[in-house]
């Protein structure tokens, strides 16, 4: 135990290492995908509606009907 200890403390530049992650992952590409915070809401919402209404079985009412 006081090995891992002694190991976690000798580690130093963390900051430095992942800088360059950091660079790289806060530019935006100009054909990445742009998902508003309102799409993120509103297919969180559709997907707990679709899924109340399987666990309630109306999906499976509904598709009996056809």
């Amino acid at each position: 135990m006081a090995q891992t200890i002694e190991m976690a403390k000798k580690k130093d530049g963390g900051i430095q290492q992942a800088a360059g992650l950091i660079r790289y992952f806060d530019e935006e590409s100009e054909h990445a995908w742009k998902i508003s915070p309102f799409q993120v809401y509103m297919a969180c919402i559709l997907l707990a509606g679709f899924l109340y209404l399987v666990n309630q079985d109306v999906i499976s009412w509904f598709w009996g009907l056809f």
